[in-house]
């Protein structure tokens, strides 16, 4: 084998390599988010709270089944967990208005919930 078809060689198995340990990347980035967006619609799910979305009241339950259901519909384009929170869990799309959190006497927006509760998150939820 001369030179010039080694380093060809070699540059395409470099180039495959490359392309599969980005692949592998996106898997787990994508697998990350799902798994903090799943973590904080089971937060929500479980929180002693009421969410206000466009003036009007919801149980934890009925928050997390709205959120669970926009998720399923933006999955594919978010790229991040703090795009899910800023994009489709704090607001609404067809009023822009902000979801908000009364739990006890404080209230506060989803979005400051949601980033309190994913920055609770103990490393062995992380995984």
């Amino acid at each position: 084998m001369n030179a010039a078809k080694g380093f060809k060689r070699i540059l395409l198995l470099s180039f495959v390599v490359a392309g599969a340990m980005q692949g592998a990347f996106a898997a787990t980035t994508t697998e990350r988010i799902e798994n903090d967006v799943i973590y904080l619609i089971s937060h929500m799910e479980k929180a002693d709270c009421t969410f206000v979305r466009n003036g009007k009241t919801y149980t934890n339950l009925e928050a997390a089944e709205h959120l669970l259901n926009k998720w399923d519909y933006a999955k594919d384009d978010i790229t991040s967990t703090a795009m899910f929170i800023d994009e489709v869990a704090s607001k609404s799309w067809f009023t822009g208005k902000a979801y908000k959190v009364q739990c006890g006497g404080e209230v506060v927006t989803s979005q400051v919930w949601l980033t309190e509760k994913l920055a609770e998150k103990t490393p062995v939820e992380q995984d």
